[in-house]
This record gives C-alpha cells, sequence and structure tokens, in this order.
C-alpha cells in the first residue's frame, strides 16, 4: 500500500478519537468505513453496494455491531464548516469536538478500480488503529470482498450487548421564496429614463437528525440516547439594479447626459447549530401502532451582513466596487421537537420505517430503525 494511503488512514484514526487498546481488552463495537475510490473511477458511489453488502454482513454476522461511514463523517464536519465560514474558528479544535463524537479501533478502506473487459474490481484494508496494523486485506467482486472483510475481522468484534434499536430518524425542510419588482428608482435631479429591478430571495432550511446509540447504562429498549445534530441555514438577498442615463459635469465641457448602471446588493446569512447526546422515545402499542419521539437541542446561531455596490456611469464619478461584512450578535436555536406514527409489520417485527411528506409541502421526515439483538436471542 502507497504511503499516502497509510497516512490517510491514520489521519481517519485520529479525527475520529480512537483509544489505543492492549491485547486482551474489549472488542469492538463498531466500525468505521471510509471510501477511497478515485474521482475518475467514480468516487464514492462506486462502492455503495460494497459497503451495502459488508453492512449485511455485518447485521448477519455480528448484529451488535454498527458500521459508520463517510456520511457520518459529513454530517459533523459539516457543522464546523459552515460555522468556520462565518467565524473562522479553530480548525484543530473542530477535529477535536468531532473526533469525541466517534470511538472505533476498527478503519476500513474501501475502493473501486476498473479491471479487465470492462469489470469493476473492489479492494478493502482494514486496521486496527491501537495498534497500526492491518488485520485485513481483500481484492475481488462485491460479495467475495464483503464476506472476507468481516470474517477476517469477526474476532475484533464484539458478540454481546443489550438488545437496542439502531437508525436514525430525519426531519429536512427546505423553503425558497423569489419576488421580483420593476420601478423607476428614487427620484433624482440628475437622472433620466431610470428603471430599476429589485429581486429578493430567501431561502431557509432545517436538518434535524438523530442517530441512536447502543446502550451506554440501564436505559429502557424503548428510550435510547441519540446524537442529534440540529442544524439550520437561512439566507436572504435583495439586489437592486438601476440603469439609465445620468448627467455628467465635467471641467472644459458643457453638462452632458451618459449612461449608468448601479447595483447594490445586501445578503444576510444566519446559521444555526446545535448537537447534543437526547433522548428518543419509541411507544409500541399492543395493535402494532407505534409512536417515536425526538428532540432536538439547542444551539447557537452565527450570522453576518454583506453588502457590495458597483457603479458605473460619469468618468468623475468612477467607483471602485465596494464590499462590506459585518458580524451580527450570536442567537439562541430553539430547542424543539416532533412525532411520526407508523404501523409494525408484522412479518418483520424488529423493523420500524417509513416516510411522511407534512401538509405544508417543505418537510419530509423519514426514519428507519433496526432492533440489534445478541446472537442467539
Amino acid at each position: 500500500m502507497k504511503y499516502s494511503s497509510i497516512i490517510a488512514l491514520l489521519v481517519i484514526a485520529a479525527v475520529f478519537g480512537v483509544e489505543v487498546f492492549s491485547q486482551g481488552q474489549q472488542k469492538s463495537s463498531s466500525i468505521f468505513v471510509h471510501d477511497n475510490t478515485a474521482a475518475a473511477d467514480g468516487g464514492e458511489k462506486a462502492t455503495s453496494g460494497l459497503r451495502s453488502r459488508i453492512e449485511s454482513e455485518l447485521q448477519r454476522e455480528k448484529p451488535c455491531v454498527e458500521m459508520l461511514d463517510d456520511q457520518d463523517f459529513r454530517d459533523a464536519i459539516n457543522d464546523e464548516r459552515d460555522r468556520e465560514l462565518l467565524e473562522g474558528g479553530d480548525s484543530t479544535a473542530a477535529l477535536k469536538a468531532i473526533g469525541d463524537r466517534f470511538a472505533t479501533r476498527l478503519v476500513a478502506s474501501v475502493k473501486a478500480m476498473p479491471g479487465p473487459g470492462g469489470a469493476t474490481i473492489y479492494s478493502a484494508f482494514v486496521m486496527d488503529t491501537s495498534t497500526a496494523r492491518s488485520i485485513s486485506r481483500s481484492v475481488g467482486s462485491e460479495q467475495e470482498v464483503a464476506e472476507s472483510l468481516v470474517k477476517d475481522i469477526a474476532a475484533h468484534l464484539a458478540d454481546q450487548c443489550k438488545p437496542h434499536w439502531v437508525g436514525s430518524i430525519i426531519l429536512e425542510s427546505i423553503s425558497n421564496q423569489t419576488k421580483s419588482t420593476d420601478d423607476e428608482g428614487a427620484a433624482h435631479a440628475t437622472r433620466i429614463h431610470v428603471k430599476r429591478n429589485i429581486s429578493e430571495t430567501s431561502n431557509f432550511t432545517i436538518l434535524i437528525k438523530a442517530s441512536l446509540k447502543p446502550p451506554a447504562g440501564n436505559e429502557s429498549v424503548n428510550s435510547p440516547k441519540a446524537d442529534v445534530i440540529h442544524r439550520t441555514n437561512f439566507t436572504y438577498t435583495k439586489n437592486a439594479r438601476t440603469q439609465g442615463e445620468t448627467r455628467c459635469r465635467e471641467r472644459g465641457r458643457n453638462p452632458y447626459y451618459t449612461g449608468f448602471n448601479e447595483s447594490i446588493t445586501n445578503t444576510t446569512t444566519m446559521i444555526g447549530q446545535g448537537t447534543d447526546l437526547m433522548p428518543v422515545f419509541i411507544a409500541i402499542a399492543s395493535d402494532g401502532s407505534y409512536t417515536i419521539s425526538v428532540t432536538a437541542p439547542k444551539g447557537v446561531i452565527y450570522g453576518k451582513e454583506e453588502k457590495t455596490v458597483t457603479y458605473s456611469g460619469c468618468p468623475s464619478e468612477k467607483k471602485e466596487p465596494t464590499n462590506e461584512a459585518t458580524s451580527l450578535p450570536d442567537g439562541v436555536l430553539q430547542s424543539t421537537s416532533f412525532e411520526v406514527e407508523g404501523k409494525v409489520d408484522p412479518r418483520n417485527k424488529d423493523q420500524l420505517s417509513g416516510s411522511i411528506s407534512l401538509p405544508d409541502g417543505k418537510t419530509k421526515i423519514t426514519w428507519s430503525l433496526r432492533m440489534v439483538k445478541p446472537e442467539g436471542k
């Protein structure tokens, strides 16, 4: 393996706050699977089938083990990137905060490569970060690699756990509005034939994602804890474009009219983010109907205002474009909650899944939970 690939795996291990374990200590209850496929070979999409097969093999052979992937990493990273966009936060501290959210000894790198005759070849490499040693290497088809990987690392994975729910509940809301008006602009003694267009756009998104965690104490199977991400993003932009003719007074010349163009753009950006370990409540009635209740944590709203002005007209009025940015006082992202309802499939009582679109036409909630039981239960 190339040194760059080994370094990449070590960096991932460090980022995810891996603890060092000596021989004989507790087996790993999770594994992080990272895609390392080149963009020219299809990128992350190229190994989606392989990663699904690995997850299926783990569910069948090691049901007590949780699989994490690049999406879990992005969910954590995006919070910090959004904040840095406005505040320029400490990237080292940001990575440490993200690393604290994950604790896994095993890190896998999977890759898709073009093979002979147009076929695709897959490879997988698993490192035990407590020893920095490879514990599995495999090349072949999706199924071959998935089976080989899980077989090779089986001795490092936990076999026993309390029955518990795993999976996620996701609420997404997207609202976009646009408005445009035309007028003759503000009255001005030196301007004629003026036309102004004012366009306003607003975009508001909400994301709440609850990822259930294995039980760490004596909590009820139907009252698990979850890592809950609560994120909002609001952007409002107002642009006024004015054009026409303006009267110029230049030394040595009679007054004359020339064309002018003016653009003033004001943008307000407000990003809210909150992350915490929160309880999720699952209530299943005797008739199979169920309710899942999620609470999103409060957080902080970071904001800024920007103003950009461009102008062209009389030679004596020539101006360079100007840009101004002002940070807004931090606000409070309020905690909120929501519920979903469904009916247990009698053919698969250990699965709760579904989706619903709310009447507002902007909000969708999806959920997929699976009951994990130790072998023999």
